[in-house]
C-alpha cells in the first residue's frame, strides 16, 4: 500500500554478486554495440555505488593514492536531500585497488554521450544496455533478468556493510542518503547472519 514497501522482497534488494559483475563486464567487452566508454560508466557505478543520474556530475581523481569520485550534484526528494560527496573506490573482491585502471580509462574514453545525454535519463540508457546484455550468450553464468543498473549500487552498499563492516551512518553518508533510508533499503540484507 502506498509506496509499495509491503511488496518488497523478504530477502531484501537484488544486488549483483561479484561473479555476476565479472560476467557483466565480459559481456560489455564482447559487445559490438558498446564502447570502452560504456565500460567506464558501468565500472564507475560498480566501484563508487553511483545512481545512474550521478554519472552526469562525476569527477574522478587520485587523492593520497586512493581512487576517488566526487559527485557534485545535490539531490532533493521527499525523503530528504543530499549534497555533493566524495566517495573512495571500493572495488569488488579480486579487483585491483585502481579498479582496473579506471582513472586512466576515464581520462582516455570519458563517459558515453549516449548515456549522459540520453533524452530521458542515464538510468534508462543503462537499463536498455543491460536488457540487451542479459539476452546475449553468457560467457560463464547467466545474468538474472531481475537485475537492474541499480543492482551495482546495491552491491556497493552491501560491500560497505557486510564486507567492510561500516556502520549504517558511515555507509549512508557514502551512498548519499540518510541512515533511515539506508536501513529501510538494505537492513534486511545487512542484518542477515554472515
Amino acid at each position: 500500500r502506498g509506496n509499495g514497501k509491503a511488496a518488497a522482497s523478504p530477502h531484501g534488494v537484488r544486488a549483483f554478486t561479484d561473479g555476476e559483475l565479472e560476467e557483466l563486464r565480459a559481456r560489455i567487452k564482447r559487445s559490438y554495440r558498446l564502447t570502452p566508454a560504456d565500460l567506464v560508466a558501468w565500472d564507475c557505478m560498480i566501484c563508487f555505488g553511483l545512481r545512474p543520474a550521478e554519472l552526469n556530475w562525476l569527477f574522478l581523481s587520485n587523492q593520497e593514492n586512493q581512487l576517488t569520485a566526487t559527485i557534485s550534484h545535490q539531490k532533493k526528494s521527499s525523503k530528504g536531500e543530499s549534497g555533493a560527496r566524495t566517495v573512495p573506490a571500493i572495488p569488488p573482491t579480486g579487483w585491483a585497488d585502481d579498479c582496473e585502471d579506471l582513472l586512466i580509462r576515464w581520462q582516455t574514453h570519458g563517459l558515453p554521450t549516449s548515456v549522459v545525454n540520453h533524452p530521458r535519463s542515464a538510468g534508462e540508457a543503462l537499463s536498455q544496455q543491460l536488457d540487451r546484455l542479459q539476452k546475449s550468450k553468457p560467457v560463464q553464468i547467466p545474468l538474472d533478468p531481475e537485475l537492474t543498473s541499480y543492482g551495482c549500487r546495491h552491491a556497493f552498499a552491501l560491500r560497505l556493510g557486510i564486507d567492510l563492516g561500516l556502520s549504517v551512518r558511515e555507509s549512508a553518508e557514502l551512498m548519499g542518503h540518510s541512515p533511515q533510508v539506508h536501513l529501510s533499503t538494505y537492513g534486511r540484507r545487512i542484518d542477515q547472519p554472515k
